[in-house]
């Protein structure tokens, strides 16, 4: 019975296995008839696995002295920390033009609040990246090296250099890429706000067509903010310089380094917003009392140094105001009236390589930046006969070689110029007494036209808390005058 059952089961087996071999013999013919196409995906011969192109290769700060290997339709995207609102710009001072061309110009992005969000952050004076971007002309081998300076300043070491080795294969030859550091999230092409004035510009039959601080002895010696992002601190204590100088016919020098070291809002080399309350009545901690510094007892550094209290105080603001909102472009109209009664007022603006690359002559290249705007300067006058429609003079704080002589033509909206604008009050009465130097002949001037007094400048929109204090008290209101005599403004031209 054992035996039997063996080769039973033997049988069984070879039956099978006749019956597979038969069906194979059956099917054999159908597979090879079937197009070749539809059997590539059983196609099991080895092969070579491709390395994948990258369309972009970033670089970063990292990668300093690498090597780099760029192929036909791919870019070489380079992005370096910078700050433009120093003036400091990434130029390449060395490349081999048969291997390697800049594409475009080059961008800038304003760093990231620093909450979590995808949002750049609002401060005047923030950092950011630049960013270049370059392209295969030819096979071969180019150095190229990037220097970080200000184009101006001839003759002085660049203060950051960046070089790579990158290497140009020909059409057809496999490039191997390594992997490359990707961007910070949120760095790509943040969206532009656009902020317009408020009213289009157009002259007043109250003010002349052109008017300069500069001629009437209002303003003092332009500054240097260095490679710090503190141009806020050096757009709020401009204003007082020049209210001091105009009222108690005095030249003080005021310290940027007091607002930069000792606020207590978090601002410093990497940005900031209008501070004028520590000249009123804002006190950091081991400070005696609120009040302006004088930059011999704070002399500017250029770093967020400590504050090191107490300090000397000194001049203190009535009040101050914005002369518009907080987050706009005032009309041309109200910003001339606050200059011509209050004296040089604060603003911000867009900068970009083209307002870096200033030397002269009306500014009009409209620039953009992540958010509006991201440097503080002083306008101190205007001139409605210069450019398309009318220039404002606007005093930077980049050093007397820069533009002209520290200052610049632009026109009137031209990247947001105006942006926040906003004026300090200063003295017994907050009215400015006329300046006794005559306009220089250039200016267009009417004896008839004088400016009017019963116009009471009020903030619409006070600061906001996160970004500035919000003063106790509005500024003190124009004086009525009386009907004996004309109106007294802060400045009236003597013909």
């Amino acid at each position: 019975m054992k035996v039997k059952h063996i080769l039973s089961r033997k049988r069984f087996v070879a039956v099978f296995t006749c019956l597979v071999f038969c069906a194979g013999l059956f099917l054999l013919p159908r597979v090879l008839a079937v197009p070749p196409a539809a059997t590539s995906t059983l196609d099991l011969t080895p092969v070579a696995k491709a390395t994948p192109t990258l369309k972009e290769i970033r670089l970063t700060e990292e990668d300093d002295g690498c090597l780099a290997e760029l192929g036909e339709g791919q870019v070489l995207v380079i992005s370096l920390e910078a700050n433009p609102s120093t003036g400091y710009i990434w130029e390449v001072v060395e490349i081999n033009k048969n291997v390697l061309r800049q594409v475009g110009k080059a961008e800038f992005e304003q760093t990231l609040r620093g909450d979590g969000s995808a949002e750049p952050s609002p401060l005047l004076g923030a950092p950011g990246k630049q960013i270049l971007r370059f392209k295969l002309a030819g096979a071969g081998q180019s150095t190229l090296k990037l220097v970080y300076h200000r184009p101006w300043e001839k003759g002085v070491r660049p203060i950051r250099e960046f070089s790579v080795q990158v290497v140009g294969r020909p059409v057809g030859t496999d490039v191997m890429v390594e992997p490359m550091p990707t961007p910070e999230k949120g760095l790509t092409n943040p969206a532009v706000k656009v902020t317009t004035p408020t009213s289009a510009p157009g002259n007043s039959s109250s003010l002349p067509a052109a008017f300069d601080w500069r001629a009437q002895g209002g303003v003092t010696s332009v500054k240097n903010q260095g490679n710090c992002g503190s141009c806020w601190a050096f757009g709020t204590v401009g204003p007082l310089e020049s209210n001091i100088k105009i009222k108690d016919g005095v030249e003080k020098n005021l310290s940027e380094q007091y607002l930069v070291s000792c606020n207590t809002d978090g601002w410093g080399c990497d940005g900031g917003w209008w501070a004028h309350d520590y000249h009123r009545n804002k006190i950091p901690p081991g400070e005696p009392n609120a009040g302006a510094v004088y930059e011999a007892d704070f002399p500017y550094v250029a770093r967020d140094d400590p504050c090191n209290p107490p300090h000397t105080h000194h001049e203190k603001i009535n009040s101050w105001a914005f002369i518009g909102s907080e987050s706009g472009v005032p009309s041309v109209q109200a910003i001339k009236q606050a200059i011509y009664d209050h004296g040089p007022v604060s603003a911000a603006v867009c900068v970009g390589s083209a307002f870096q690359a200033y030397r002269g002559g009306v500014f009009e290249t409209n620039e953009t930046c992540s958010y509006d705007v991201n440097h503080a300067i002083v306008l101190v006058g205007w001139d409605d006969n210069q450019g398309t429609n009318g220039v404002w003079i606007l005093r930077n704080s980049w050093g007397s070689g820069w533009g002209d002589g520290g200052y610049m033509r632009i026109g009137y909206g031209t990247s947001l110029v105006g942006y926040s604008a906003n004026y300090v009050a200063y003295g017994p009465t907050g009215l400015t007494p006329t300046p006794t130097n005559t306009p220089t002949p250039t200016r267009t001037l009417t004896p008839t036209r004088t400016p009017t007094a019963t116009r009471t400048p009020t903030p619409t929109r006070t600061p906001t808390p996160t970004r500035t204090p919000t003063p106790t008290q509005p500024p003190s209101p124009l004086p009525t005058p009386t009907p004996t005599q004309p109106p007294s403004p802060l400045a009236t031209p003597s013909i």
